[in-house]
C-alpha cells in the first residue's frame, strides 16, 4: 500500500498572466512526484522524475485530487508493493 502525501505550490496569485512556459499563473497546471521512499535508488530516481500536466485547475482541492489518482495509479502501475511518495502540484508545465 502506498501512503501519499501532497502539498501545493502556486507561483503567482491572482492577475490572471502566464508564466513563461505559457501556462497560466493562477491555476494548477501539473502534478510531480517530489520524494520517494522506495527500497532501490533507481526506483526512488525513476519516481521523482514523473510529471504529469492537467488541466488549469482554478481550485487547489482539484488539482491535488487529479493529482492523488495520477500518482495512485503511477504506483499501482509500476509497482507490486506500494511505498511512501509526496508530490505536489504547481502553476507550472512539466519541464
Amino acid at each position: 500500500m502506498a501512503v501519499l502525501s501532497a502539498c501545493a505550490v502556486l507561483t503567482a496569485c491572482g492577475g490572471g498572466g502566464d508564466n513563461s512556459d505559457g501556462s497560466k499563473a493562477s491555476t494548477y497546471s501539473s502534478c510531480t512526484i517530489t520524494q520517494s521512499d522506495a527500497l532501490l535508488a533507481e526506483d526512488r530516481s525513476k519516481d521523482i522524475s514523473q510529471c504529469w500536466d492537467g488541466v488549469d485547475y482554478e481550485e487547489q482541492n482539484l488539482a491535488l485530487n487529479w493529482c492523488a489518482e495520477k500518482v495512485s495509479a503511477y504506483i499501482d502501475s509500476e509497482y507490486v508493493f506500494g511505498h511512501s511518495v509526496e508530490y505536489q502540484v504547481a502553476s507550472t508545465n512539466c519541464s
